[in-house]
């Protein structure tokens, strides 16, 4: 059945309303890239005959193997932060809040606040920002500002695209 205005809930609705919120990615072995580029090069630069090496058991086999077991564990560091955005009047009350911090410590307690999960301090941020560099860390501080200020919205760039004539796509 299909509600009409008149029966619309919106106390209900708005119980269940919720500010955007941002995921993105780290990762804490970004440092095996480096390894991970040298072996393919590696990979890439083997003569045909040393596809498996004595017995297969080592030559580019191995160097597939070891690439594999890098890769893997590049992955297995990755840690999702889920980040909220807030708006200006929440970032005055932090402000006010903390009348002697600086802007860059101020920065990291409204970022500190903002980050669902993992639960992270303001000092802790500092540190991951440190350990893990700028290009890392400025993905956090994206998702932030586009919480913050960007109107939600779902991307479907990445699903492939359907060209039937049905879809008014070409046959």
């Amino acid at each position: 059945m299909t509600e009409t205005p008149q029966d619309f809930n919106f106390d209900a609705w708005l119980d269940d309303a919720q500010r955007p919120e941002r995921a993105v990615t780290v990762y804490q072995k970004a440092g095996l890239i480096a390894d991970l580029d040298r072996l393919a090069e590696r990979i890439e630069n083997a003569d045909d005959d040393e596809i498996d090496g004595p017995s297969m058991g080592g030559g580019v086999g191995q160097l597939r193997a070891e690439y594999a077991k890098l890769a893997q564990q590049f992955h297995d560091s990755a840690l999702t932060f889920r980040i909220v955005g807030h708006d200006e009047e929440q970032k005055r009350e932090f402000a006010k809040a903390n009348p002697d911090a600086t802007a860059t410590e101020l920065g990291r307690i409204v970022l500190a606040d903002a980050i669902r999960s993992p639960k992270v301090t303001a000092d802790q941020l500092k540190r991951l920002a440190e350990k893990v560099g700028e290009v890392q860390f400025s993905k956090i501080l994206v998702a932030y500002h586009q919480a913050s200020t960007e109107l939600p919205s779902v991307s479907a760039d990445f699903l492939p695209k359907r060209s039937t004539p049905d879809d008014g796509g070409e046959s």
